[in-house]
């Protein structure tokens, strides 16, 4: 049973994109990837002690974090459109059992490093086959981004940069095996193919930084490195000029004049009290978009139905108010001091710290976490890289038996 345990989580990750296969059990709609899920959840169930459930949820304070914000958010605000909200419950529930599986069943560096590396072969093996149903000529976009069988080239982009910034940090820690080189410049090729801005720039960005903190590793000092790192920097910010500020000064329509309409919906949305301090509602984003936007701009908006605010900050404060807000920047100022204080990235925690580092930098401009394979994910790499926060509920719990003593 614990190898078959073991064998889903593999599957559930090298196949993140089973949601794509959907299918109705009785009246109730459902996806592979949730059928997949469950089956890991029996095994998983059938081997880990009940008692030590409470334990767990103290140490996964990311886990018991969202949990908590969702129970708060659902139990203070009503929410009016009962679709988006079951379906946000759902991505949520599956990430949630997923990512608790994940870390409580695989306690080592080594033995994540080898499951995180079958989910990014998984991404290189759905890359291929985008490639080839957009050439194929099905869902092919009028731009030529690679989009495969998914809504938007973005998608694909959260999707690859996460493995594409994992194989390639583990390359530049231990570049005798080539296996990563080969794997980061698949995932890299097919990144550039979606032709997303915001990850490509996100992801040279923490590359940056991580030379910045690493310099001292022999592969890094060389000139070949340096003048790589440089041709990859000109060009992400060529390519950012030509695609997105240009079409924003000569034309009617780009992604950031859209982004303007969001954002300023979302302030309008956030000047009533209710919604600051609360949130507009679990999964009710889009919904309360569609009735406000163009009351707000006295127009009609470029695009009625936008499923999330494009903005980190916006995203959680809309979900589940302040509270939220508070939650994912401590998130970020975590990382940020972890980052900045060790610059570590030998251990999985410290790699992972990067790749979160990635998720809140392009969070900046866009934000499709609350879906059914990025929110797996973003939690998962929460997880990773910030589980020696854990260590907070120890220090307030001997900060308040000292102060009970005294």
């Amino acid at each position: 049973m614990k190898t078959l345990n073991k064998i889903l989580i593999g599957i559930n990750l090298f196949a993140l994109q089973a949601y794509l296969i959907r299918f109705q059990i009785g009246n109730f709609p459902t996806n592979l990837q949730e059928i997949l899920i469950l089956l890991n959840t029996f095994t998983f169930l059938y081997l880990y002690p009940f008692k030590n459930f409470v334990e767990a949820f103290k140490k996964h304070w990311i886990i018991s974090s969202f949990i908590a914000l969702t129970v708060i958010s659902v139990t203070l605000v009503p929410f009016s459109n009962g679709l988006d909200f079951v379906r946000h419950l759902k991505f949520l529930f599956f990430a949630l059992i997923l990512g608790f599986i994940f870390v409580e069943t695989f306690k080592t560096n080594a033995d994540r490093k080898s499951a995180l590396r079958i989910g990014g072969i998984g991404a290189i093996i759905f890359g291929i086959f985008c490639v080839t149903y957009n050439l194929l000529g099905y869902n092919a976009a009028y731009d030529l981004r690679l989009l495969g069988p998914l809504d938007a080239a973005v998608y694909l982009a959260f999707y690859f940069t996460p493995f594409f910034l994992f194989f390639a940090i583990s390359f530049f820690e231990n570049h005798k095996d080539k296996s990563n080189l080969i794997y980061a410049l698949m995932l890299g090729m097919l990144l550039l193919a979606t032709r997303s801005m915001g990850a490509i720039g996100a992801s040279v960005l923490v590359l940056g930084i991580y030379f910045y903190k690493n310099s001292e590793l022999k592969i890094l000092k060389s000139r070949v490195s340096k003048i790589i790192l440089g041709i990859l920097v000109v060009a992400a910010v060529a390519a950012t000029v030509y695609t997105k500020i240009l079409p924003t000064l000569q034309t009617e329509y780009s992604s950031l004049d859209e982004r303007g309409e969001i954002w300023q919906t979302s302030l309008y949305l956030l000047s009533k009290p209710e919604n600051a301090l609360f949130g507009v509602g679990y999964g009710q984003f889009q919904q309360q978009y569609f009735l406000n936007v163009e009351q707000v701009l006295e127009r009609q908006p470029l695009d009625f139905y936008v499923l999330q605010p494009h903005n980190i900050f916006l995203l959680f404060v809309m979900q589940f108010g302040l509270l939220g807000l508070a939650f994912i920047v401590y998130c970020i100022f975590s990382v940020c001091r972890n980052i900045t204080r060790d610059g570590d990235s030998k251990t999985l925690a410290g790699t992972a710290n990067y790749i979160l580092l990635y998720f809140f930098i392009h969070g900046l401009i866009d934000t499709p976490f609350f879906k059914n394979d990025l929110l797996i994910l973003v939690i998962l790499f929460m997880e990773l890289a910030l589980v020696r926060e854990e260590t907070i509920f120890l220090k307030i719990k001997k900060k308040v038996k000292k102060a009970l003593k005294r």
